[in-house]
């Protein structure tokens, strides 16, 4: 066990990175994965594909950090030099991996007929004193290596197959270097309250309970909560985790609308699938959103009836029967309009709830009595049409993506969910200014 927390630095290899071809996400995912182990890291450093720069990258992380964790160069190709590299900084040769050459070769064979290439092979050779970790995804295998007072951690580039490996071989080996060996965690996704407020709303909680990291999120329009009890075992760190979690829900109460990656609409439609009810939405300004949002999860046809996307006026009137004397004397945007949407939605499809979107995204199109950001919302239902009227503030994309949750938390509270404050509906999720 180390007293203090130990200096964790990071090494991404590429001229791809370098050059802007690909972006390096590695990084940040892996800042995001240490941050719950108490750890950060002290220093990222990023190198193109020559020789001379890794070394000197790995050199200095060796006499610096505790663990460095090194992204890319494992490939067969020529300028693949992280492995030649890594033995040339600790001043050993390299070693074959029978056993990995052997995998390599049964695995190439099972996908094709041609013989596996040649200069694949260099994906078994390894620094002599490395431990293999082996990639259950790929043919690149990631190793450890001890330099110096560091002990290296070399993983393959491609995020796919780093992000396994990240987690279930290297997290674990630097949950036990904290003096811990269990890790659990939980995200709690909540939507309608900001972001200071919900660090404000869990304060009490975070102070009474040291024993679980509290990290906050943003992701329009939504904001996260994330909570991790790091412990000597798995019991007392369930058992703290459950804790907590069990008052944060309590303190959040209905901003809190699922956990650990369910999207706000999968939320919504389970509830109504749960009920043996469907959803089919009617969406001017939002042109599809709502429903493509409904539609993006597996299995949603359990939810989903259909939609209409009804652009113009003329369409409004021959697809959902919203009668042309309402849009000639209150307007596209307006109550009398997205009742009639909502309602002829669900006449002509027999949903048993249809929400119903018209507004003004902008940029241009709006005037003082309707500005851009207004937005009407209507909820057909068993129990009759209900409507709200909401002004929210962004682009011309948050404005369509405000209007699109909107649409889907009026059926949300329809089927039992707290409503939203009331100046929710004048600016929007993540209204603090700046945040949006």
């Amino acid at each position: 066990m180390i007293a203090t927390p130990p200096i964790v630095e990071f090494v991404v290899t590429g001229d791809e990175v370098m050059r802007g071809t690909i972006a390096d996400t590695n990084t940040a995912w892996t800042a995001a994965r240490l941050y719950p182990l108490g750890l950060s890291l002290r220093r990222t450093v990023v190198v193109g594909d020559r020789g001379e720069d890794i070394r000197r990258a790995l050199l200095e992380a060796s006499v610096r950090a505790d663990f460095c964790i090194v992204s890319g160069g494992l490939g067969p190709t020529s300028d693949d030099l992280t492995v030649e590299c890594a033995a040339q900084a600790a001043g050993v040769g390299l070693r074959l991996d029978e056993a990995w050459l052997q995998r390599m070769r049964e695995r190439w064979a099972a996908r094709r007929r041609e013989p596996m290439p040649k200069n694949n092979e260099r994906q078994a050779y390894l620094p002599e004193g490395a431990e293999m970790l082996g990639n259950p995804d790929g043919s690149a295998p990631a190793f450890s290596l001890r330099i110096d007072r560091c002990t290296f951690f070399f993983l393959p580039g491609v995020p796919r197959e780093y992000q396994r490996i990240l987690n279930e071989m290297i997290v674990p080996r630097l949950a036990r270097a904290t003096g811990n060996a269990a890790l659990r965690t939980r995200v709690l996704q909540c939507y309608g309250v900001t972001e200071s407020r919900l660090d404000e709303m869990v304060a009490p909680i975070r102070a009474a309970h040291p024993e679980v990291r509290f990290g906050f999120r943003t992701k329009f329009p939504e904001n996260h909560l994330s909570l991790a009890a790091l412990a000597p075992d798995e019991e007392t760190a369930a058992r703290a985790l459950a804790t907590v979690e069990a008052r944060c829900r309590e303190a959040l109460a209905g901003f809190v609308y699922g956990a650990d990656g369910v999207t706000f609409a999968q939320a919504v439609g389970e509830q109504v699938a749960a009920r043996r009810e469907t959803l089919c939405c009617a969406e001017s300004c939002t042109g599809g959103l709502a429903t493509q949002l409904l539609t993006e999860v597996p299995g949603s046809s359990r939810w989903t009836q259909g939609a209409f996307v009804v652009y113009s006026n003329e369409l409004k009137q021959s697809a959902l029967g919203v009668p042309a004397e309402l849009i000639r004397q209150h307007g596209a945007v307006s109550e009398p309009v997205a009742r009639a949407m909502a309602e002829g939605a669900r006449r002509a499809s027999g949903a048993t709830w249809s929400p119903a979107i018209t507004g003004i995204a902008g940029p241009d199109g709006g005037t003082p009595e309707k500005p851009v950001g207004t937005v009407w919302l209507a909820l057909a239902g068993p129990g009759g049409t209900r409507t709200k009227h909401s002004h929210f503030r962004g682009d011309r994309g948050q404005v369509r993506t405000l209007a699109a949750y909107g649409a889907l938390q009026l059926v949300r509270e329809a089927l039992g969910a707290p409503p939203l404050p009331r100046h929710f509906w004048e600016v929007g999720q993540g209204a603090s200014p700046g945040k949006a």
